[in-house]
C-alpha cells in the first residue's frame, strides 16, 4: 500500500509539510529586521530540508524542485554567499505559498507551470541575478450555492462514517486525566487499607472491654454489643471499598490502554513513502537499489513516530547514498548487482526497535578518520577504529561526501538523527562490517504518555529511570568491583564499566550506602550508576515541571506516587554529559564487594607492561617509559606476557608481534578475554607495517599500531599518555 491509497497517510504528510512551511514563512518575515539574520537562516534551512524530504516521499516533483532551490538559496544565505534582500524574501514567501497550494487533496491546486516558474526564479537568484521578478498565481474563486447544500444528506454522510478525527492534544489530555484518576485510586486504596487496620484494632479493644466488664447493667451490655456489631459492619464496608478500588484499578487500566491506543499508529504511516525516496535517490546516484519493509504493522505513539520520521528518512537516504555501491562495484566485489536496503520494525518489551540496514561496503573508516582529523576531532596519528570511531558519524555537520548533491554534503548530518531519537528518550547505535554493510538501530519508547520506569532510592529520595535507556540492574554485593587507575569499575559480561555515584550526580547530600547499580547506555558506552537500592518497576504518567519550577538539572519530569511523594524522572541525556565530564564522581566501594581491588592512592605511577623478545628493544622501551614517569614491568616473549595476566591489571601493554610461543596478535586477543584486563589499552610496536598487518592488529583489539622502522620516542610516550589519560 502506498500513501496515495491511504487518506490518513496523505493527511499526515500534508500536516507535516504545512507545519514546516508555516514555520518557514514566519522565519522569513523576521529576516529583514532581525539583528542576526544568519541565526534565523540556520533554522529556516532545516525547515526547507524537511519539506524537500516530505515532497520526495509524496512524489511531488514540482514541490521537490522548489524546496530544493529554497534549500540551496537559504544555504547560500547561511554561508554568507548571498545577502538578505527584500526581493529574495518575497520570492521565498511566494515559494512557500506555492508549496502549500500544491499539496494533494485541494480543489484548486497550483499548476505545475507556476511551480516551474518559482523554481526558475530561485535559480536566477542563485546564479547572481540582482533583478528578480516574483511569479504570481491567483486561485480560481468559487462561490458555494446555498441551494446546493443538503443538510440532511450531509448529516447522513457524517453519521454513516465509521471513524472520527480527534486532535492528538485531546488524547494526551485524556491520558493526563487518567493518570490523575489512577493516582486518586491509589490514594483511596491506601485509605482503605488504613481503615481496615483501624476497624480491626477497634473491634479487638471493644471485645476486650466487653469481656472485662461482666457485671454491668443490661443497657450497657446492649450498647457494647451494638458497638461491636457496628464495628463488624464497618469492617465489611471497608472490604467492599477495597473491592471497588480493585475494580476501579482494572477499569482505569482499560481506559488508559484505550486512550493510549487512540494515540498509537502503525509504522506503515512513515515507511509507506520510503520506496519512492529510495527510487529517486538511487536513480540520482546511478544505483540499483531495492527496499524491503518488515514489520509495517508494529504500532508506536504518534508523537514518537512523528518525532522519528525525519530521522528514519534520513537514515534510508544515507543508506542508499553512502552505504550502497554502484552496480559495477558490486559485481566486481562478487555481489549481486542490485543493492538492498531493509527497514525493520519490531517490538521489544516496552520499546520498539527500528533497524535500517544496507548490504553495501560498510563504513569507510579511513575516510572517516581523515575527515575527523581534518576537523580536529582526532589527533593526526590516530588509529581509532570500530564502534568508537563510528560514533563520530553523529558529530554535527560531519560528512564524508566530497560532492554536494540533493542528499549529501549539505551539513545536515546524522547528528540530527541522534538528537531526534534521544529527545524521545531513545537511543541510536550503529554496526558495520567491511564489505557486508551497515545497520543503524533506533530503540524507542512505545509511548510518551506512559513511561515504564525503574525506581531507584538515592538517600531519602526516589528517582525514576526510563526503562528503554537501562541495560540491566545488578547487586553490588555480588558484583566484581575493583579499582582501575584509581577509579572504581565493575565487570559485567567480560567488560569493565565505570562505576559512578548517581547521588553525587543528582546533588543528593548525606552519607549513603549504595547496594545496587543501574547500567545505562550513554551513546557508545555503558556506565554503572550506583544507587542505595532498587524498588522495582512502575508505569508512570510523567508530566513536565511547569513554568513555576522550570527546568531542573538532570530532571526531565515528575509524577506523584500513591503516598503523595514526588518521583523525579532522571534525564538520561544530561546524565550522559555528567558521565563524560570531569565532574563524574566514582562511588565508594561497598562492603562485601568481591573481586580484585587496588587500594593504592590515585597518585600512583601508571603501570605499563612491555612484552618484547629483543632485549635491546625491550630495555630501550623500558628506559623511555620510565623516564616519562611510568612504572614498567617487562616480559621476554608472548607466553611470558600472558603469564602476567593473573595479577592486577596494568594500565597499558606495549607488545611486539613476532615472538616465539605466542605472537602479539594472539596475546592481544588473550588480553581482551581475560577478566579485569578487557579494557586495558594495547599498543602494538612492530616492524611489520603492511596494511594487512595493521588491520590484523586492530582486529585483534589493539588500541594503537606503531612501527619500529619509524620509531620516535616522543610518539611512543604521547601515544601511551593519550591512551592512559595521564
Amino acid at each position: 500500500m502506498s500513501w496515495a491509497d491511504d487518506p490518513e497517510l496523505l493527511a499526515t504528510f500534508r500536516a507535516e509539510v504545512e507545519e514546516r512551511v508555516a514555520s518557514l514563512s514566519a522565519g522569513l518575515l523576521q529576516l529583514e529586521t532581525h539583528p542576526s539574520p544568519r541565526q534565523v537562516v540556520a533554522g529556516l534551512f532545516r525547515d526547507a530540508h524537511t519539506v524537500k524530504g516530505s515532497a520526495r516521499m509524496l512524489g511531488l516533483s514540482g514541490v521537490l524542485a522548489v524546496a530544493h532551490r529554497c534549500e540551496d538559496l537559504l544555504g547560500a544565505m547561511r554561508d554568507g554567499r548571498l545577502p538578505v534582500r527584500p526581493d529574495v524574501i518575497s520570492l521565498l514567501l511566494a515559494a512557500c505559498d506555492a508549496i502549500t497550494n500544491a499539496l494533494p487533496g485541494l480543489d484548486d491546486p497550483v499548476p505545475d507551470e507556476h511551480l516551474t516558474a518559482i523554481a526558475t526564479a530561485l535559480e536566477r537568484v542563485l546564479a547572481g541575478d540582482e533583478s528578480v521578478e516574483v511569479p504570481h498565481w491567483e486561485p480560481h474563486a468559487t462561490v458555494a450555492d446555498d441551494d446546493d447544500f443538503d443538510a440532511a444528506s450531509d448529516f447522513g454522510r457524517h453519521r454513516s462514517a465509521d471513524s472520527v478525527r480527534v486532535a492528538t492534544a485531546k488524547v494526551y489530555e485524556l491520558l493526563d486525566v487518567v493518570g490523575e484518576a489512577e493516582l486518586d485510586a491509589r490514594r483511596v486504596e491506601r485509605a482503605s487499607a488504613a481503615l481496615d487496620t483501624v476497624t480491626a484494632e477497634q473491634s479487638r479493644w471493644l471485645r476486650m472491654l466487653r469481656d472485662s466488664v461482666a457485671d454491668v447493667d443490661p443497657d450497657t451490655q446492649l450498647a457494647l454489643n451494638r458497638v461491636l456489631a457496628l464495628g463488624d459492619q464497618l469492617a465489611g464496608a471497608a472490604r467492599d471499598l477495597r473491592e471497588l478500588v480493585d475494580d476501579a484499578h482494572g477499569r482505569l487500566a482499560l481506559v488508559r490502554d484505550g486512550a493510549m491506543g487512540l494515540a498509537m499508529v502503525p509504522v506503515r504511516r512513515v515507511v509507506a513513502g520510503l520506496p519512492r525516496v529510495v527510487r529517486d535517490v538511487a536513480a540520482a546516484g546511478g544505483k540499483d537499489v531495492e527496499l524491503h519493509l518488515v514489520g509495517e504493522d508494529v504500532e508506536l505513539d504518534k508523537q514518537v513516530l512523528d518525532g522519528v520520521s525525519d530521522a528514519l528518512k534520513h537514515l534510508v537516504v544515507n543508506a542508499v547514498d553512502h552505504g550502497c555501491e554502484s552496480t559495477e562495484d558490486r559485481v566486481a566485489a562478487g555481489k549481486p548487482p542490485r543493492s538492498t536496503v531493509t527497514v525493520t520494525a519490531r517490538s521489544s518489551g516496552g520499546t520498539v526497535v527500528l533497524d535500517v540496514s544496507d548490504d553495501g561496503a560498510g563504513i569507510d573508516e579511513d575516510a572517516l578518520r581523515a575527515v575527523a582529523v581534518r576537523r580536529g576531532l582526532l589527533p593526526g596519528d590516530t588509529t581509532l577504529t570500530g564502534p568508537a570511531l563510528w560514533q563520530l558519524l553523529f558529530q554535527p555537520a560531519l560528512s564524508t561526501s566530497a560532492e554536494i548533491t540533493e542528499t549529501s554534503g549539505r551539513g545536515v548530518g546524522l547528528d540530527v538523527v541522534r538528537t531526534a531519537v534521544e529527545s524521545l528518550g531513545g537511543a541510536v547505535d550503529v554496526m558495520s562490517t567491511p564489505g557486508a554493510g551497515t545497520t543503524f538501530t533506533l530503540t524507542l519508547p512505545v509511548t510518551l504518555g506512559v513511561l515504564r520506569c525503574l525506581i531507584a532510592r538515592v538517600g531519602g529520595e526516589r528517582y525514576a529511570l526510563p526503562v528503554p535507556g537501562v541495560v540491566e540492574s545488578l547487586s553490588l554485593k555480588d558484583a566484581t568491583v575493583h579499582v582501575l587507575a584509581g577509579n572504581p569499575v565493575v565487570v559485567r559480561h567480560g567488560a569493565t564499566l565505570p562505576l559512578l555515584d548517581l547521588g553525587a550526580a543528582l546533588g543528593v547530600a548525606g552519607e549513603r550506602a549504595p547496594r545496587a547499580a543501574v547500567v545505562v547506555r550513554h551513546a557508545d558506552r555503558q556506565v554503572a550508576w550506583a544507587v542505595d537500592r532498587l524498588e522495582g518497576e512502575l508505569e508512570l504518567v510523567v508530566k513536565d515541571l511547569g513554568a513555576f519550577l522550570g527546568r531542573l538539572p538532570m530532571v526531565s519530569g515528575a509524577t506523584i506516587d500513591g503516598d503523595g511523594s514526588v518521583l523525579c524522572l532522571v534525564d538520561l541525556r544530561e546524565l550522559a554529559a555528567v558521565a563524560a565530564g570531569p565532574a563524574a564522581v566514582g562511588v565508594a566501594l561497598p562492603t562485601g564487594a568481591t573481586g580484585r581491588t587496588d587500594d593504592a592512592p590515585a597518585t600512583r605511577k601508571p603501570r605499563v607492561l612491555v612484552v618484547e623478545d629483543s632485549v635491546g628493544v625491550r630495555e630501550l622501551e623500558r628506559v623511555i617509559l620510565e623516564g616519562a614517569g611510568y612504572e614498567v614491568t617487562t616480559a621476554v616473549d608472548g607466553l611470558d606476557g600472558a603469564s602476567r595476566l593473573t595479577g592486577d591489571p596494568a594500565d597499558l601493554v606495549v607488545s611486539d608481534v613476532e615472538m616465539p610461543g605466542m605472537d602479539g596478535y594472539t596475546l592481544t586477543r588473550t588480553i581482551r578475554r581475560t577478566r579485569g584486563w578487557e579494557q586495558v589499552p594495547v599498543v602494538i610496536m612492530t616492524s611489520r607495517g603492511s596494511e594487512d598487518d595493521q588491520r590484523a592488529g586492530l582486529d585483534a583489539g589493539a588500541s594503537a599500531y606503531l612501527l619500529k622502522t619509524e620509531f620516535d620516542q616522543n610518539q611512543l610516550v604521547e601515544t601511551v599518555r593519550r591512551l592512559i589519560g595521564r
